[in-house]
């Protein structure tokens, strides 16, 4: 698993392994990144995402869906999840995805869908692209 730090292609993404310590005669604990094919498949991974968002950005900027979507895009949230967190109905999520029904969101649960995203509401209602 000792990958040169400079070869890897994805260094953001460490995850624990387990391996036998014949030693100890037991399995010991280890953090390390993920081998170099993986490292791929990672990285392959987070650039469909990137591209997905930048698609529902696009969208959002022409008019044909509310800056929500985006943010649930870059967060991978979905509207079972999204509902959850903001503990509405599902139904109430997704007329809130339209641009329509964004305008017509309250002050109060736009307070709560800037507090699930952690940003502004400010920021949820005029998203700034250019700092994603």
């Amino acid at each position: 698993m000792e990958e040169n730090q400079d070869d890897l292609i994805y260094k953001n993404n460490r995850e624990l392994f387990y391996s036998f310590d014949p030693e100890k005669k037991a399995y010991v604990k280890q953090v390390n990144y993920q081998y170099q094919a993986n490292q791929v498949i990672i990285k392959q991974g987070w650039d469909a995402l990137e591209e997905r968002v930048r698609e529902f950005e696009g969208k959002v900027i022409r008019g044909e869906l509310s800056p929500l979507v985006y943010y649930m895009e870059k967060h991978q949230m979905e509207v079972p999840i999204l509902a959850d967190y903001c503990n509405f109905r599902k139904r109430k999520v997704r007329k809130h995805l339209t641009p329509k029904g964004f305008t017509k969101i309250s002050e109060a649960d736009l307070q709560v869908y800037a507090e699930v995203f952690d940003i502004t509401v400010e920021k949820l209602i005029s998203p700034d692209f250019n700092q994603s």
